[in-house]
């Protein structure tokens, strides 16, 4: 892996702890509407899983660039500490697409 990818990992890594802390929190308060932050979390486990496993030679960080900045766009309310990491996480898909990682 190569050190765009590892710092992509890295960022996604970090979104999808922060993710599961909130599902875990929601969880243990009984909440009945954690389906949002589920769904998230297990997008992130998907996408970092995708990201460590990636041939740099063949999968450029910018394939991730639209889930992540789909997934971006849902971190709203409860899901709004995950939002800034996910931002990051972008952004380092974005430079290394312009040719900046």
């Amino acid at each position: 892996m190569d050190r765009a990818h590892r710092n992509l990992a890295v960022a996604v890594g970090a979104a999808k702890d922060q993710a599961k802390q909130i599902l875990s929190q929601l969880e243990r308060q009984g909440h009945a509407h954690s389906g949002r932050s589920s769904t998230l979390y297990l997008a992130l486990v998907m996408i970092h899983q995708q990201v460590q496993a990636a041939d740099p030679s063949s999968v450029p960080l910018k394939h991730f660039l639209p889930d992540l900045e789909q997934l971006t766009r849902r971190c709203e309310g409860t899901l709004a500490p995950v939002k800034p990491l996910l931002e990051a996480a972008v952004r380092l898909a974005r430079e290394e697409g312009e040719g900046g990682a």
